[in-house]
């Protein structure tokens, strides 16, 4: 053989072993050492044996951090430093550092949020070899980064490899070209290499410095009406992970969830909140970012650049419709472990102001039937009983107050939900009963009002015992006022037709209209009993007080008691059966001391009543505040017996419903709460049954429940993404992820609910 092809495959020999061997001297190091050992490795890597003068060739620094350490991205967010490359190529051009998509971290316990990579990450880079090379050509890297466990620690490294310069490109053995392959499928690709369009919008015409602005991510992968499509969808659970900003520098930049884009099928907008400091002295401003996308279990990060412009601090500035940017849908917060995907986006139909207070009246009056009302609207049949021959102008004083009551405990309701809201907790209809201590407070309040009707003592401000009169103190307007402030407080866990559309529209819309709409839902709550007592002559239709009142007293006592029964099960499935026990122990605590107050006051001992009320209040008071009701780890739902049948019901989880839709298979969604009485009057009147079991296993159905009980973010999010305010809603998905759910009514009926299911199913039935 000629010395020079000796030589030649002696190169070569030489090339593939310090390619097979990543120990060779100068093309691996280590850095970041703790308790005397490597916490990362490093490897200079090139995807040729050998180079021809001239080709182009990938290039690039294989990092492999031990279990638990982390190093940084291009954007090493609140924290780190990023990973710095510096090249000295031999004469090469070098091209720019491939980034594949970043890792989110969160460090300090949450309280910084920081971009990189852990395991192993290769930055790659595009080579063009000199025209000149000959011999070896001779490759250096000096590497700086930052690696971060519990503690973090600055490290460097330099690398450098020679690789042979021969008449052909010789490629790398295969695990090295496949590991610049993977790195390849990770690093940000253009939206229109998937099909998939993104536009911005700004919430306000240019940004100053010290403004607090609003962009919108409109992701679009489907032509509008193109229900074959199969669209893209946002590939995270967390809110801080559906936007990287690609830079660290001004303006700071945090994704806060999901909105609906303007008129298209299949899409959906990520909804980024800036603040910028500082005058970058330029007028157009482009901010890089990279979205992660996923279809069929394939996840692709696309590269985003917005452009934002910029103004002077004493500029005027024009800013667009807010309702554009509002955050319709925010993701999981990643400190609550939420474990939900994105939402469909799918959004109810516009509905008016003045729609939506007529609404709200027509619910607030359907809201006396419901079972949450019933107990206090039987207490006022029989106020109105006592009152019906009396002087008119108590009975219109008794009504006034109760609308009273209720107007002004709506109000309270409204100023509570505007406070959250401002204070950045995002609540629904129903939201008090999610507090266990709230629903202790209403037992208490319930049980104090049953042994009033059982005749255990009396509201009065005088003195009463046997034969002393107190009709008038009984029924004052401070009792109906009060009963008008309970009405509210049971009304709030039922919804009613009508009535979910009116509070969604509140919920979404500014704090004057949501103050509004509660109002309205009172004057449609209390018309009822007002009307009555407004109305000359239809008091009077009540027959005469008589012994009849007694047992209607003593009855409506129970009644109350049985509400009991119900808010402390509700209790028990936040709390747990311990939490349960402690509430009924204290519960029982508290009808004591109010028996002994009631046997003072029928002693005429009214210093004694008096003390023993303080005394009540007081343990009241303590009790409330010491009793253990945190809430229990939640269980899974169960299925739904229905006779022969039942319905197996998965957690609710937004990505898993896209899954099966794709899949081909029809989806029922069950959002409902332990506390919604109309979700458990639908549960055993509709959805128990077996018709509603064989049409969901015969349509091949897929069914998840959404539970509510306990207070879950994402289910609000999904709700107001619906128009909804508050539980219960049912969904109907046709098969295939291209139809939109079918919003079932609040109150279900058998019929409605089978042809719904049957119009879905797949196969059709």
């Amino acid at each position: 053989m000629p010395r020079g092809a000796t030589v030649v495959l002696a190169g070569l020999l030489l090339a593939a072993l310090a390619q097979a061997n990543p120990d060779a001297p100068g093309a691996t190091g280590e850095t970041v050492f703790a308790e005397g050992e490597a916490r990362v490795q490093a490897a200079l890597l090139v995807d040729a044996e050998a180079v021809a003068a001239g080709d182009r060739v990938r290039v690039g620094v294989r990092f492999t951090m031990a279990p638990g350490w982390h190093i940084y991205w291009r954007n090493s967010g609140d924290s780190g430093r990023p990973t710095k490359l510096t090249w000295r190529p031999g004469g090469a051009e070098m091209g720019a550092t491939a980034w594949p998509a970043p890792r989110v971290f969160r460090e300090a316990d949450g309280a910084l949020l920081t971009y990189g990579y852990d395991g192993d990450v290769l930055l790659a880079h595009e080579a063009i070899v000199p025209a000149n090379a000959r011999g070896d050509w001779l490759l250096e890297v000096d590497a700086e980064l930052v690696a971060c466990e519990f503690e973090c620690i600055p490290g460097s490294v330099s690398l450098s490899k020679r690789v042979p310069v021969a008449g052909v490109t010789t490629p790398a053995q295969p695990t090295t070209r496949e590991r610049f392959d993977l790195a390849a499928t990770r690093v940000p690709q253009p939206a229109a290499s998937l099909g998939v369009s993104i536009a911005s919008r700004l919430s306000q015409h240019a940004v100053r410095p010290g403004d607090t602005f609003r962009f919108a991510l409109d992701v679009t992968s489907c032509e509008d009406g193109d229900r074959s499509c199969r669209p893209w969808s946002l590939a995270t659970t967390h809110a801080d992970e559906a936007f990287l900003p690609g830079t660290s520098s001004d303006p700071r930049l945090v994704p806060v969830g999901l909105g609906v884009p303007p008129a298209a099928f299949g899409g959906f907008s990520i909804l980024v909140e800036g603040r910028a400091w500082d005058d970058p002295g330029v007028d157009l401003e482009h901010v890089r970012g990279v979205v992660p996308l996923v279809r069929d279990d394939r996840i692709v990060p696309v590269e985003v650049e917005v452009d934002i412009r910029r103004a002077r601090a004493d500029a005027a500035i024009v800013r667009a419709d807010d309702g554009g940017f509002a955050v319709v849908n925010p993701l999981a917060s990643p400190t609550t472990g939420d474990g939900h995907g994105a939402l469909p986006a799918t959004t109810a139909a516009p509905v008016s102001l003045v729609a939506a207070i007529f609404f709200a009246l027509i619910g607030g009056l359907v809201l006396n039937l419901m079972p949450c009302v019933l107990p206090v609207l039987a207490l006022k049949v029989f106020g109105i009983a006592e009152l019906a021959h009396a002087d008119r102008g108590r009975v219109v004083a008794s009504g006034l107050a109760y609308l009273a009551g209720v107007l002004l405990s709506m109000a309270a309701l409204a100023a509570t939900v505007i406070g959250l809201r401002e204070a950045g907790t995002a609540v629904g209809w129903g939201f008090q009963l999610q507090t266990p201590s709230f629903v202790a407070a209403i037992c208490t309040l319930l049980v104090v009002f049953a042994l009033n009707l059982f005749g255990v003592f009396e509201i009065t401000l005088q003195p009463s015992g046997p034969g002393v009169a107190s009709d008038g103190d009984a029924h004052s307007t401070r009792r109906s006022l009060l009963e008008g402030a309970l009405a509210v407080v049971l009304a709030t866990p039922c919804t009613a037709p009508f009535l979910g559309t009116a509070v969604g529209f509140a919920f979404a819309s500014s704090g004057l209209v949501i103050v509004g709409i509660f109002l309205a839902i009172g004057v449609g709550l209390a018309a009822p009993y007002v009307l009555i007592t407004l109305v000359p002559g239809w008091a009077r239709l009540v027959p005469r007080p008589g012994p009849w009142m007694l047992h209607l007293r003593t009855g409506l006592g129970f009644a109350l008691l049985a509400t009991v029964v119900w808010l402390t099960w509700v209790a028990g499935r936040t709390t747990g059966v311990d939490g349960q026990t402690l509430l009924v122990v204290y519960l029982l605590a508290i009808a004591f001391l109010t028996w002994i107050g009631g046997v003072f006051q029928a002693a005429s001992r009214a210093g004694a009543a008096r003390i023993m009320a303080v005394v009540s209040v007081g343990v009241i008071g303590v009790g409330l505040g010491l009793l253990p009701l945190d809430p229990a780890p939640a269980a899974p739902p169960t299925s739904t017996a229905g006779g022969a049948s039942s319905i197996d019901w998965r957690p609710w989880d937004p990505a898993a419903i896209e899954r099966e839709r794709a899949a081909g298979r029809p989806v029922f969604v069950d959002f409902t709460a332990d506390w919604c009485i109309t979700c458990k009057v639908n549960e055993t009147v509709v959805l128990s049954t077996d018709e509603v079991a064989e049409a969901l296993e015969r349509g091949g159905f897929v069914s998840f429940k959404a539970d509510w009980t306990r207070y879950d973010d994402a289910i609000r999010a999904a709700l107001a993404v619906h128009g909804r305010a508050g539980v219960p809603l049912y969904l109907v998905y046709p098969a295939g992820s291209a139809g939109e759910a079918e919003v079932l009514p609040e109150l279900l009926t058998l019929e409605a609910t089978l042809e719904a299911l049957r119009s879905a199913a797949n196969p059709p039935i």
